[in-house]
């Protein structure tokens, strides 16, 4: 069952933890400066969404956060609060630790708890998760009533619940609505009645009296409203209409669904079933609302090609991404690489100094930037690197540490980032193209100089393939052969096969053990059999014998042996006879007996019985019961009492040990020196364990006895001689297999003296006890959503999380691995399957038959000549104590593969010394070299860039001043394969942003800024990567009115919107709407608001809406902005959320514009469209042309196409001029709504649409201020009025300036003045005038092929 709790349907399982939260929870607040931490009570504000805490129950809050503006609730003691206090925070539990992250700036404020017990953290962390969602995600009429009820408490200071005028009148100062006196009086005494003061519930109905603007819905939308009872209503099927005609909503079809719609916007509920309608107030609220964004949703989530290669894409890049602030004080912070991350930034910068404790600090040199710790910033990236986006991370190092800090950066990198982190090509190597995101999917690329290869002299950084490693032995390998190792447990010679590399010695298995290398398919299907069969209860009781061998006969045996224990004494045993039956052998009267334990279906249930009148579910049921009730048969009736004691089959086998510890075990194995001996032992406490060795450690698994049964790990097997002779054939732990016995015979006879360092560290490893080798599935899964478990064997995780070796089940859930908890339960509706490449299960090069290596720098080779093996010999190492003894069959062999590897030492250890020389002149460490794989960080090289050839894997970086010489024409086009990156100018130390739309159209990839400057730059980066789900990869392509505009400081906001769009150099332009006076709250702008903007490139162009207030000396101050790509906005009357400088939204900010989007190819510009489009594609033509030329060396050819690109670029500057010239004379004389109108009518329509554009702004509940707009283009949906001409109204006007104008643009056309007085004379006119521009364009154009074509005869 669900509830309704507060506007939100919660289950009723989870009513209890928001009513404790609501309620108030005690917690310790580690506070951020010189407080020490206390305890608060903290508590949700549900009808608000506010988290506030005060010192005690019913006391004023000392602080409050909006639930809207929480970003990231973070688990552990993770901000520097708990570092402050270091004594108090090691008091604390981590696991009842976490921090809430909020704020709409770049830096996150924080606020770090503790809570009182594990019951309470759970409770904190799914109650915010859950409230967090519904504060985002709640419909525009809950928000609006919660930011009300907020700006409600904060106005009434007595508690009496009532707000009077003067409070009221303060509070429309604050919002920025400036009212006079009486109208304020009138409409307040208009609600109140006879009081003076007004409860919540008035405060709403005033509050909605004064936003309204009933002229939006008149003078626009006018056809869409009838009249009912003196008011204006809006009818489903009007709505409808509305939808589909004005907005081309093709989901509005559906009348259901256009009303489940409404039901969001009624605020009467009477309303919502039966007859429902708009009012003109809620129409007027939808049409500001997050439902009918300008922003086309269908691009929140992954809709482009994602298989092409990585420099076909624009990349989210971050520069300086530690820094805070600027560039010269401003702190450094772990923090900010999180935020860019959680922003969708795919490409980040370290700034790497050596630092203490061997590893190095990150922040900016030579100046006064505070420094963060490499390894916290690298965890914090390994938490975080996936959180918004799946593709591919790039870190872009600048590395400026030692050659030993560069090591260990090198092993951080390893150990952090582990498989994620790009250590190998991830398909063969093609230097032409980079693999494509998908193919890089949740990997690390490390950007970065690179090392030559070790021995080679390529002028040029190249990346080795993975068919250049050893791991491909058929095209690494110098010698390859058979040689002999001798057993170390007998004095048998067993043949190997050998691979010499040039750096190491591989070698395989005993060749004549091949067979076992499989796994003995018999006995693993016993093993999963067992497994199976342990799930039923009597599997693992004492008294059940299973398919006890011997049968009968062995029951009768045991029963003898066993006739102390008296009268009753059984066992059940497997029939020998009757398949799937069982038996009952029982003691009584010094005899044994045996009953038959029959089974048959009923109703679809196997049942067990003795007699069919006593039926059992199952056979422990059935023994249970004849426990405490007698058997009874025709002379006898008995209880079973004992149950016969289980066989030990594995007493006196050579491998067990009774009653013995693990240092004594251990004592022994350190004797035996060889990976596969081993021993299995019981302990005083009667509990077992198998101990052998592995690595060269000694390790220790433990078996866990169930009844009758040994568990280890998760296989169950019925006896210990079954479990040993399993892992005879089957790998235990890695690839090591049992194999040498061990006992102290053995030790005696082949044991060695254990080394003086062979200590604990040593022996151990990285532990003591270890797991067996599992059945462990290659499923992943992604969480699609957060969960919180409710058992302790469920998995708690959070939306993105990555959940390993899953196993279905049925029923809905799964078990994983996640985190530290191993096959937990989960939900299977909250993750989906990830579709991972398949891995190679032994990536070693002699793949699984290889048993090891030996790496040959240093070595040493000499004869050892052996009487009873004359053809042997030494290999010493500098990593083994003990030398290797290899035979040869005959002394030619011997002596070949000795010169062999001796051959191999001394050209690595040459190779080695020149590469030291190498690491020292370029200061750079071969470790951290080698990690570079497609990012090799290679000075720019124009030539290199034009003529070729490219290593898609090396990447320039310049700086925003170098790029500007390469953007020219003719050497942008180089950048489209050539894969770079530009970063803000060293000047830039307030760390301002350069324009990064140039950048973008050349083609340039990754386009650094700094993310925490919130300016226009940052607003377009925004606007550029929100497309394609925000994921960080964009594909490069080949106003009405506004609400709650913020104003800071004093006074009332006087609000402009403008209007950019940011494209190519033709696509530049902007639009900026008059000022509206003293109205923040809603603004209308009812003229000079309508522009056309012309986009010559849409799928580069950006929109822009900047909201702006004029203060008291005219200059502008910024208070919101919305940017979009142009490709993605939806058409019609729309509602553009207002974000601040950090793209952040603003509660309740909005504007109200009308876009129209149309296609010039099917416009009455089509003619002189089409001309600049041949222009274009020919321009674009001869830069290509010029461009090969170049590469070839035909001087003489370019520049004769150079003269040729000249004048078709100057051809294309007279006919854009043309073009604007058509527009500037036609909207002058009102040309373009004649032809509109005669259209219209035709089509049988009654009003005019024209492209209209507006904007608008938001609320800060910080500054308890608001400013709200809505801005109007000219009247659209009006009755259509008469058009008289435009000479008519000019004159009528008396403006003579503006008739001499027309004049002087009709002699320009040729058009007769007296033409002006029907309407079809008005579209004669428009005829004459479009068929006299044409014949002066094939004029014009006549006139220039007839001067070409001299001059080229004149040539």
């Amino acid at each position: 069952m669900a509830a309704l709790y507060n506007g939100n349907q919660i289950e009723n399982d989870d009513w209890a933890r928001f009513r404790s939260l609501e309620r108030g929870l005690v917690v310790t607040i580690f506070f951020g400066k010189n407080k020490r931490p206390e305890k608060r009570t903290l508590q949700v504000r549900i009808e608000t969404r506010q988290l506030v805490w005060i010192r005690a129950q019913g006391g004023k809050p000392e602080g409050s956060l909006n639930l809207r503006e929480v970003r990231e609730v973070r688990e552990g003691k993770n901000s520097k609060d708990f570092e402050k206090w270091p004594d108090d925070a090691r008091k604390m539990d981590d696991a009842l630790c976490f921090v809430i992250f909020y704020g709409s700036e770049f830096k996150l404020k924080n606020l770090s708890l503790v809570a009182s017990s594990l019951d309470e953290y759970r409770t904190w962390k799914f109650g915010l998760q859950k409230l967090e969602e519904s504060a985002k995600n709640a419909t525009y009429q809950i928000q609006l009533e919660r930011w009300l009820r907020r700006e409600f408490y904060l106005m009434e200071k007595s508690g009496a619940d009532t707000l009077t005028l003067k409070h009221f009148k303060a509070w429309m100062q604050k919002i920025n609505c400036k009212i006079n006196n009486k109208d304020l009086r009138d409409q307040f005494q208009e609600v109140a009645k006879t009081s003076e003061s007004i409860p919540y519930q008035y405060f709403i109905l005033l509050f909605k009296k004064i936003i309204h603007v009933p002229w939006i819905i008149d003078n626009y939308l006018e056809t869409f409203a009838e009249k009912q009872n003196s008011k204006k209503v809006i009818s489903p099927s009007k709505f409808q209409q509305f939808l589909m005609n004005e907005q081309k909503e093709c989901w509005a079809e559906n009348t259901a669904q256009v009303k489940t719609m409404m039901v969001d916007f009624v605020a009467d509920a009477m309303r919502h079933k039966g007859n429902i309608y708009f009012e003109d107030s809620e129409f007027e609220d939808y049409l500001f609302s997050s439902a009918n964004s300008i922003w086309d949703s269908q691009y929140d989530k992954v809709t482009q090609n994602m298989d092409l290669p990585l420099s076909n894409y624009w990349i989210a890049s971050s520069h300086n991404t530690y820094l805070t602030g600027d560039q010269v004080s401003s702190n450094s912070s772990v923090d900010a690489y999180v935020r860019c991350l959680r922003m969708g930034c795919r490409c980040i910068e370290l700034d790497c100094w050596d630092g203490p404790d061997s590893y190095p600090s990150i922040f900016h040199g030579h100046t006064l930037t505070s420094k963060i710790k490499f390894l916290d910033v690298i965890q914090a990236i390994k938490e975080h690197a996936w959180t918004a986006s799946d593709y591919p991370l790039i870190l872009s190092i600048e590395n400026h540490c030692g050659l030993g800090q560069q090591r260990n950066m090198a092993m951080a990198f390893k150990d952090t980032f582990r498989e994620d982190l790009l250590m190998d090509p991830v398909e063969p190597l093609d230097f032409s193209k980079l693999p494509s995101p998908n193919k890089l999917r949740r990997k690390i690329i490390i950007k970065h100089k690179k090392l030559p290869r070790e021995g080679s002299e390529d002028q040029f950084v190249t990346v080795r393939s993975s068919e250049e490693r050893d791991n491909d032995i058929s095209s690494s390998a110098i010698k390859t052969g058979v040689l002999y190792l001798e057993d170390p447990m007998e004095p048998v010679w067993h043949p190997h096969f050998f691979a010499l590399t040039a750096t190491r010695l591989f070698y395989t298995k005993e060749t004549d053990q091949d067979n076992d290398d499989e796994i003995d398919e018999d006995l693993l299907s016993l093993s999963q059999t067992q497994n199976q069969s342990s799930t039923e209860l009597h599997y693992s009781e004492r008294w059940f014998h299973g398919k006890l061998e011997g049968g009968r006969r062995k029951a009768d045996e045991l029963l003898n042996n066993h006739s102390y224990l008296g009268d009753g004494t059984f066992l059940v045993r497997e029939s020998e006879t009757f398949i799937g039956d069982y038996s009952l052998s029982f003691w009584r009267r010094g005899e044994t007996q045996h009953c038959r334990i029959k089974t048959k279906q009923e109703l679809g249930q196997l049942k067990y019985y003795l007699i069919e009148t006593a039926l059992f579910d199952s056979l422990y049921d059935l023994i249970t019961n004849y426990r405490n009730n007698p058997v009874r048969g025709q002379d006898f009736s008995m209880r079973l009492s004992e149950p016969v004691p289980q066989i030990n089959s594995h007493e006196g086998k050579e491998w067990y040990h009774d009653n013995m510890e693990r240092v004594e075990a251990e004592d022994m194995l350190r004797r035996i020196q060889n990976d596969g001996a081993f021993l299995v032992r019981r302990g005083a406490q009667n509990n077992y364990a198998i101990s052998f060795r592995a690595d060269n450690k000694v390790k220790h698994c433990r078996i866990e006895v169930d009844g009758r049964l040994f568990v280890i790990g998760e296989a169950t097997f019925e006896s210990l001689v079954d479990l040993v002779q399993y892992y005879e054939k089957n790998p235990l732990y890695n690839r090591i297999k049992l194999k040498y016995p061990v006992n102290q015979t053995v030790v005696e006879r082949r044991g060695s003296v254990i080394l003086p360092d062979d200590d604990e560290n040593s022996i151990y490893g990285d532990g003591i006890y270890h797991s067996p080798n599992q059945l462990v599935s290659k499923l992943k899964v992604k969480a699609i959503a957060d969960y919180q478990a409710n058992r302790a064997d469920e998995l708690s995780f959070n939306k993105g999380s990555i959940i390993t070796n899953v196993n279905k089940a049925d029923g809905g859930w799964w078990r994983g691995d996640f985190n530290d908890k191993r096959q937990n339960w989960f939900p299977e509706h909250l993750v989906e399957e990830l579709d991972l490449p398949e891995e190679s299960e032994d990536t070693s090069p002699l793949g699984a038959m290889q048993k090891g290596f030996i790496d040959i720098q240093g070595c040493r080779v000499e004869p050892s000549g052996r009487a009873d093996k004359p053809f042997t010999f030494m290999i010493y190492t500098r990593t083994s104590p003990q030398p290797l003894e290899v035979a040869a069959d005959n002394e030619n062999d011997m002596r070949e593969w000795m010169s062999y590897i001796s051959n191999c030492t001394q050209q690595t250890q040459q190779t080695k010394q020149k590469d030291k020389q190498l690491e020292r002149k370029k200061c750079l460490a071969r470790d951290l070299s080698d990690l570079i794989v497609y990012a090799v960080a290679v000075p720019f090289d124009l030539d290199r860039a034009i003529k070729g050839p490219i290593n898609c894997c090396e990447m320039s970086s310049f700086s925003e001043m170098k790029v500007e010489k390469y953007l020219t024409r003719h050497q942008a086009a180089s950048f489209v394969k050539y894969p770079f990156r530009v970063y803000p100018k060293g000047s830039r130390m307030d760390s301002s942003n350069y324009d990064p739309m140039p950048m973008w159209n050349c083609g340039c990839q990754m386009v650094s800024l700094n993310y925490q400057t919130p300016d226009r730059s940052m607003q377009l980066n925004e606007g550029r990567f929100m497309r394609n789900g925000r994921c960080g990869y964009v594909l490069q392509p080949e106003v009405l009115g506004a609400r709650h505009l913020l104003k800071s400081g004093r006074g009332f906001a006087c609000p402009f919107v403008e209007i950019e769009i940011a494209g190519t150099e033709t696509d530049n332009s902007k639009f900026k709407t008059p000022k509206i006076d003293d109205n923040g709250l809603n603004p209308t702008w009812r003229e000079n608001c309508s522009n056309t903007f012309d986009i010559t490139c849409p799928e580069l162009a950006l929109i822009r809406f900047l909201v702006q207030d004029e203060d008291v000396f005219g200059d502008p101050k910024f208070l919101g902005q919305a940017t979009f790509p142009v490709s993605c906005l939806r058409s019609g009357y729309r509602s553009v959320p207002i974000l601040n400088g950090y793209s952040e939204e603003l509660e309740m900010a909005a504007l109200l514009v009308h876009i129209d989007k149309k296609n010039p190819r099917e416009s009455e510009e089509s003619d002189i469209y089409a001309c600049i489009q041949d222009l274009r594609d020919k321009k674009k033509d001869l830069e290509e042309r010029i461009g090969t030329y170049q590469k070839e060396g035909r001087q003489q050819s370019v520049q004769k196409l150079m003269e040729e690109l000249s004048l078709t670029e100057e051809d294309l500057i007279a006919k854009n001029d043309e073009r604007r010239q058509r527009k500037k004379y036609q909207k002058i004389l009102g040309i373009d709504d004649f032809k509109r109108s005669h259209e219209m009518q035709s089509a049988g329509h009654s009003s005019i649409k024209k492209q209209e554009s507006v904007a608008a702004f938001g609320h800060s509940p910080k500054r308890h201020e608001i400013v709200k707009a809505q801005n109007s283009a000219p009247m659209l949906g009006r009755k259509q009025e008469s058009m008289k001409g435009s000479v008519e109204d000019l004159t009528a006007k008396g403006d003579e300036e503006k008739r001499a104008q027309r004049k002087k643009y009709q002699r320009i056309l040729g058009i007769d003045e007296d033409i002006a007085s029907s309407e079809d004379e008005k579209m004669l006119m428009y005829q004459r005038v479009a068929k006299q521009e044409k014949n002066q364009y094939f004029e014009i154009e006549e006139i220039r092929a007839q001067k070409k074509k001299r001059s080229k005869e004149k040539n």
